[in-house]
């Protein structure tokens, strides 16, 4: 068994009682003896409060919103806003308050299978290198090929069309560690499908032989699959050797295409007509200089994007240019110059980081900074040279080119209007922080320590921009960075700085080269021997970053989910929860918690539980037609329900069941916990209140209740609880009456 993980047993039919623990004899007909109530220590958290109390939810996706928010502000991606809460027939978290993320990967391609609309965006705006035709024929060919080429030529755009268009039924990023060297690597491959791997690391690249790649090439042409492995030009390999496979991109012919291809795809998305770049002189000299210059292939995109937006009057050319132009950047240059003293230099720095954030927070931010500053230059304390009244605030804010406006931020407590500072040009956060990494050497080690002071900042949207900050300088040092200030945060047990580390985390995660350092630190902390706190940020970080497969994940999460540790519990629930909002991952989350619900371990069944409480009351969907949203786990049943197809993708073991059987299952075995039991008639005395203000959830609940009544072959429990809440004063009398008959004819059908 790999990663050290206890053998399970062989899995049982869904109505099976789960296997006794060792040593345990339960008589005949006997089910396993319920997992005991574990002590309560009153210096940890309580795992399963805290799984049942739907109000938590909005944490979880605050911290994710403000990790999307703090990259977009990083990378100078502004827009948005206040929108509905929940996205019709989508699954969402209960009470998020701000839309939830759409997923955005920021250009990046996550590990798993490739959404069918990301290929359909790359063949739509996609520009054939002067040798794409050999590219094409040698894959047909040979099924697997290697595409060296410099980072920006547009490795991954070119791989992702060759596949999309030789592979009919999708591409699969495969997981950064699959080791090229090893052709029994576990990597399941399926007729007729394409499979890119987007960086190969330069130890493997280095042993990688002709030898291993044939016996590639073998099980490939036997399952009738292609595969592209992206390689950096300046990866070290046995060129020779690898001469039948390797294929160099040739030199981008045409940049001026490039940028007209993803002008006019925008202008298609928006239902305007195509039009030339020169329909707009305006452009054309902006036109002539960027294409003229040797950037990036996703800079070339950017740059056709925002044209376009230029031209549905989202944007203004202005804007643009300051992006592109090289008189923006000389510009740039002589602006930092010119500031005045440390405390101009310190408050650049911070509204870098926190951009958009209030401007109290900024200004403490960036004294701060300064104070550490004058700390390095000055060492002795008592010689203070700064005075508090010195700069007038509009001057200052005047000063960094930056303004001062209201915009709407998302607290503990709701939503509500701040007065916000920011740069006037969105790319100057990033410009700020690179500018400062390379052009100040002792600069840069006082941010990276003021930086990692504010990941203990007592405001969520702080510890995060600090982290994300940290990760956009990872970049260039990933190792330094880890070293000094990632793996500092981790190894504390407080969660401010799990969400630290999740937001330094996102970009390296982003980067080909660096999902394998990602993914190898996470599994150094998963280890035994690593720190409590690092164990739980690594925990957290899975569900969270896409540089493994669903199922790398889960097998993860398998092996820490055998734990009593309340902090290690809430971290593998949330990360359950987080992927259980992506529809594609759904099948596999709730295969995984059937089979781990029939764990031989206390604590493994325990922590599955906690599970099942947190996707019950954390869980909702905004159905068409109903006053209010359902819960997660009984929109996906109903929704099965009445699908015409008998579907069964959720596999357990050996066999297969459907979605609904899948929930059922799990919904019992909550209700049969006699540790759980409360907390999940209190979560589905919630559920029957919402069906009592909307009545058109009653007849779908009433018959998902039947069927966990069966799964637990009783009804007599559920019927008094039932009468119990009907009974309370404004009860949900309607709805449990007709609860109670459907319960009374399906009893009957049976």
């Amino acid at each position: 068994m790999s990663d050290d993980q206890p053998a399970e047993p062989q899995e049982a039919p869904a109505d099976a009682p789960a296997p006794a623990e060792s040593g345990q004899s339960p008589s005949d007909g006997e089910k396993a003896p319920p997992d005991a109530a574990p002590t309560p220590n009153p210096d940890e958290p309580d795992a399963k409060a805290n799984a049942a109390d739907p109000t938590k939810a909005r944490k979880l996706h605050q911290d994710a919103r403000t990790v999307e928010n703090a990259i977009a502000a990083l990378l100078g991606e502004r827009g948005g806003g206040i929108g509905n809460v929940f996205v019709t027939n989508s699954i969402g978290l209960v009470d998020a308050g701000l839309p939830r993320s759409a997923g955005s990967h920021h250009g990046s391609v996550p590990t798993g299978p490739i959404p069918a609309e990301r290929l359909d965006s790359v063949t739509a705006t996609f520009v054939r290198p002067a040798n794409y035709a050999e590219l094409r024929e040698r894959l047909r060919d040979q099924w697997l090929v290697l595409l060296r080429a410099p980072a920006g030529w547009g490795r991954t755009a070119t791989a992702l069309n060759l596949l999309g268009v030789e592979c009919a039924v999708g591409v699969d990023k495969l997981s950064p560690d699959i080791d090229l060297r090893s052709p029994s690597a576990p990597v399941a491959l399926s007729a007729d499908r394409g499979y890119l791997l987007e960086t190969l690391e330069f130890d493997q690249a280095a042993g990688l032989t002709e030898f291993s790649l044939d016996l590639w090439r073998r099980r490939l042409a036997d399952a009738k699959a292609r595969m592209v492995v992206l390689v950096g030009a300046d990866t070290p390999l046995r060129e020779r050797e690898l001469a039948a496979y390797l294929v160099d991109g040739a030199q981008r012919s045409d940049d001026r295409a490039l940028v007209l291809s993803h002008f006019q795809t925008g202008l298609r998305s928006a239902g305007k007509p195509a039009q030339d770049l020169d329909d707009f002189p305006e452009f054309t000299e902006l036109v002539e200089e960027v294409v003229g210059r040797t950037l990036r292939a996703q800079d070339l995109a950017d740059f056709g994007r925002g044209l376009c937006t230029v031209v549905l009057g989202e944007r203004g050319l202005d804007e643009v240019r300051l992006r592109y132009a090289r008189s923006a950047e000389s510009a740039f240059h002589e602006w930092f110059a010119s500031l005045p003293d440390n405390e101009h230099r310190a408050f650049a720095v911070a509204l870098a980081v926190l951009d958009g954030m209030p401007l109290a927070t900024v200004a403490e931010a960036g004294t701060r900074l300064a104070q550490a500053i004058q700390a390095a230059e000055i060492p002795d304390d008592r010689d203070r040279t700064r005075s508090v009244f010195a700069i007038r605030t509009v001057n200052l804010v005047d000063r960094m080119e930056a303004e001062i406006t209201s915009a709407v931020e998302d607290s503990d407590l709701g939503s509500l209007s701040a007065e916000v500072v920011r740069f006037r040009d969105p790319h100057r956060p990033r410009k700020v922080l690179e500018h400062v990494r390379r052009e100040y050497a002792e600069a840069h080690g006082v941010v990276r320590e003021w930086l990692c002071a504010l990941g203990f900042f007592p405001d969520r949207q702080v510890r995060i921009r600090a982290g994300v900050a940290v990760g956009l300088l990872s970049l260039s040092e990933f190792d330094h960075m880890r070293r000094h200030v990632i793996e500092d945060w981790a190894s504390r047990k407080d969660y401010w700085q799990q969400q630290a580390v999740i937001g330094a985390l996102r970009l390296p995660a982003l980067q080909p080269e660096l999902q394998p350092l990602v993914n190898r630190m996470i599994d150094q902390w998963l280890d035994g021997k690593a720190a409590t706190g690092m164990k739980v940020t690594a925990v957290a970080a899975l569900g969270s970053l896409p540089v493994m497969t669903t199922d790398q994940v889960l097998k993860r999460l398998r092996k820490a989910a055998d734990t009593a540790d309340p902090r290690m519990v809430i971290a593998i629930g949330d990360s359950i929860t987080t992927l259980s909002l992506d529809q594609d991952r759904l099948d596999l989350v709730l295969g995984a918690l059937v089979k781990w619900s029939r764990s031989k371990r206390a604590d493994v069944r325990a922590t599955t539980l906690t599970c099942v409480l947190q996707l019950t009351a954390y869980l909702q969907v905004t159905e068409e037609g109903s006053t209010d949203p359902w819960p997660g786990l009984l929109w996906v049943a109903d929704v099965e329900r009445r699908s015409e197809a008998a579907a069964a993708p959720v596999v357990v073991g050996t066999r297969r069941m459907s979605r609904r059987e899948a929930v059922v299952v799990l919904i019992a075995k909550a209700l049969e916990a006699q540790y759980f039991m409360p907390e999940a008639y209190g979560l589905l005395h919630g559920w029957v209140k919402t069906a009592q203000r909307d009545s058109t959830q009653r007849e779908p609940l009433g018959l998902l209740l039947a069927d966990v009544a069966r799964a637990t072959g009783s009804s007599t429990t559920l019927r008094l609880h039932l009468d119990d809440w009907a009974r309370a004063r404004r009860g949900p009398v309607e709805a449990v009456a007709e609860l109670l008959a459907v319960l009374d004819r399906e009893e009957i059908r049976s």
